[in-house]
């Protein structure tokens, strides 16, 4: 018929034109990611440090133990386990090699390390392991769609969504497993669409589909499932090239998954088969693992319905964050869709997929953290493929008009704006939980466990009350070095106690020396005070916790509180947060809990020795603890003019000598920071 060219060029000029405008959509979302990728800040997070470790083990050291680079300010992680007497990335090490054989070829080219060059060196890597896969993914689904719609609608509506507005977005810029195990899956697609619904035999496509659903297993473990069901359909569809082209090539990355873990653990099992054992669950140097007493939402408090509900359409929901997959819902629920779809084989395996990996996730219930401090859900984003291709159907048989094209619009709208709120990252909470907690819906904050009372002296125990004799043992030193090189000590000893008028007193012994820098002491102040051990207990003012001599003068007063608060006017000081200290007290760290407090001071004169005259703000911080006398393992005072930036002094004590110091006990570690009921 003489129509039939002139449709067919028709036909033909709209597929050019389309495809024109998925090259665009595709251009503009990568260079959005790189702009993304460069103005990311590098190892964001311990999810992605737990990799860059074994990164850097691998070129600078040789090895997967990641002792040395942890502990470099910036570097250490919590994604780790001990094995050995040796720590190592809990994270499968197939990718975290892969990524090493790039850095080692561009330190060896471009002389790039990630000691001197982190920032240009991580984003090259970035980039060719998230960035350039990625983009070709995109254009791979965007092929994918537009041979399987029937709407111009639902391509550009599709390849649209694909780039901007999923959750893939954010971690494009951090080292992970979840932008490969999607680029992977789509990888795999890509032919197994051609063999299943294209009808076509080449060998190679089952080698690219062997390859890549094996792949996408070794980066998302949870992913097996993919691997087995794809080779169960090509099985089917054709066993002996299945067998002869498939297998081999899906042998590839499973035998570089196997043979890494092989050399870096010693066996077979992945360390993440490991949770909740002694590999995991630790003390190091008298510092608890953070799998011990997981913090925050990785305690894992939801019930399994809650979890469910923040999964679907709560905090971290798959349907609330990104709306566009409703349509992914509605097209499931269809009967059309599994009617007269060309790739309902394709939706059938996305929905075994996501069934599963549900129902596989809602078990762990010791898990039940939404995947940490993340913008997504982000076990699942590997799927992602199948949600977008599973979209065709439900808006081709729906072919919407204005208010239904509106509606998609504000569906896209609302996902866009979830991938891109998270400007510098994925590594941080939802907008939805944010908003949430915001208004008081959820809390996953710690719950408080330091209930003491406001206190104002800086000693923060005395010695025991049980004997009126003084303990020859419960005493403490601390040493700090001026500005000018003047070593200070400050010894507190117990003196013994007594009764004063029906009311227990402890005398603390306080003795202060000070030493030049080329040895000879220079001073030495001594004196005794005596505390009413009830009101110290009660935290009063430092004025009420003295018992004073009736000879004391005013000066030797305000001497005595000025030393006890530790600053020059009365204020509580503020609990915060804890901390695991070196001493030399003790070969093990000490548990300290911090607290500060600060004042503005005013005097006509200096307010000490080293401060200046007029307005100043005095700070004191302290670390706490109650393995040695008096309660303090260290303390610092800081001077500040009020009127400019910049500290003017700074003096940092630290306990060097004890008479007593409470031996590490894990068990007694334990009790402190288990949980308290919810």
């Amino acid at each position: 018929m003489p129509s039939t060219p002139s449709l067919e060029s028709d036909q033909q000029k709209r597929l050019v034109r389309r495809r024109w405008h998925y090259a665009l959509i595709v251009l503009v979302a990568t260079v959005l990611n790189l702009v993304r990728l460069i103005e990311a800040k590098p190892l964001q997070s311990a999810n992605d440090r737990s990799r860059w470790t074994t990164v850097w083990s691998l070129v600078e050291r040789g090895t997967y133990q990641i002792d040395e680079i942890r502990q470099r300010p910036g570097w250490d992680t919590i994604d780790l386990v001990k094995h050995e007497g040796h720590f190592y990335s809990s994270k499968p090490p197939l990718l975290s090699t892969l990524v090493a054989g790039l850095y080692w070829g561009g330190k060896h080219t471009l002389r790039w390390t990630l000691d001197d060059h982190l920032l240009p060196t991580t984003r090259l890597l970035l980039a060719v392991v998230n960035l350039l896969p990625m983009t070709i993914a995109l254009v791979l689904l965007a092929l994918l769609i537009d041979r399987s719609a029937t709407s111009d609608f639902t391509r550009h509506f599709l390849v649209i969504a694909a780039a901007t507005a999923t959750l893939l977005q954010p971690f494009l810029v951090v080292l992970n497993n979840h932008t490969p195990g999607a680029w992977g899956c789509v990888f795999a697609l890509y032919p197994l669409v051609q063999i299943l619904i294209e009808k076509r035999d080449r060998g190679w496509l089952f080698a690219m589909a062997g390859f890549w659903a094996a792949w996408t297993c070794c980066v998302e473990l949870p992913a097996a499932l993919f691997g087995a069901a794809v080779f169960f359909l090509l099985a089917q569809k054709d066993w002996r090239r299945t067998r002869y082209w498939f297998v081999p090539a899906a042998i590839v990355p499973l035998a570089a998954f196997f043979f890494t873990n092989y050399v870096a653990t010693g066996g077979w099992k992945p360390f993440y088969l490991f949770y909740g054992t002694d590999k995991y669950v630790f003390f190091d140097d008298g510092v608890p693992s953070y799998w011990m007493f997981p913090r925050g939402i990785d305690r894992a408090k939801d019930s399994t319905l809650t979890y469910l509900l923040h999964c679907t359409i709560g905090h971290h929901g798959v349907w609330s964050l990104t709306p566009i997959y409703l349509l992914t819902l509605g097209s499931w629920l269809s009967l059309r869709t599994w009617k007269t779809s060309s790739l309902r084989v394709i939706h059938a395996l996305g929905l075994l997929m996501t069934v599963a990996l549900f129902c596989f996730f809602l078990t762990k219930t010791d898990n039940y953290n939404y995947g940490g401090v993340s913008v997504a859900l982000r076990w699942l984003l590997w799927l992602t493929p199948f949600w977008l291709l599973a979209i065709v159907p439900v808006l081709d048989d729906w072919r919407p008009a204005f208010w239904g094209r509106t509606l998609c619009a504000l569906l896209l709208a609302v996902s866009v704006f979830s991938a891109w709120y998270p400007l510098g990252g994925p590594w941080r909470q939802p907008w939805l939980f944010d908003l949430m907690t915001l208004a008081g819906w959820i809390d996953y904050s710690d719950p408080v466990r330091d209930e003491s009372p406001p206190f104002h002296a800086w000693i923060r125990q005395l010695p025991p009350t049980d004997s009126a004799d003084a303990l020859p043992d419960y005493w403490i030193e601390f040493e700090g070095v001026d500005a000018d090189g003047t070593l200070r000590r400050l010894r507190l000893a117990d003196a013994g106690g007594e009764t004063v008028d029906g009311r227990d007193v402890r005398r603390v012994a306080v003795t202060r020396s000070s030493v030049s820098i080329n040895g000879p002491e220079l001073s030495t102040d001594e004196q005794t005070m005596a505390i009413d051990v009830g009101r110290f207990a009660e935290g009063l003012p430092v004025e009420e916790l003295v018992v004073w001599p009736p000879a004391m003068s005013d000066k030797d007063r305000s001497a005595v509180v000025r030393f006890l608060r530790g600053l020059p006017e009365p204020r509580p000081y503020a609990v915060g947060r804890i901390r695991y200290l070196d001493s030399p007290l003790r070969e093990e760290k000490f548990r300290c809990r911090h607290a500060a407090s600060r004042v503005l001071y005013d005097a006509a004169g200096p307010a000490d020795a080293n401060a200046p005259a007029g307005p100043t703000i005095h700070r004191r911080d302290q670390w706490m603890t109650d393995d040695v006398p008096f309660g303090v393992l260290m303390f610092e005072a800081s001077i500040q003019d009020a009127r400019t930036p910049g500290t003017l002094t700074r003096q940092r004590m630290r306990a060097v000598r004890a008479g007593r110091v409470r031996p590490f006990d894990p068990a007694r570690l334990r009790q402190a920071l288990s949980p308290q009921p919810l």
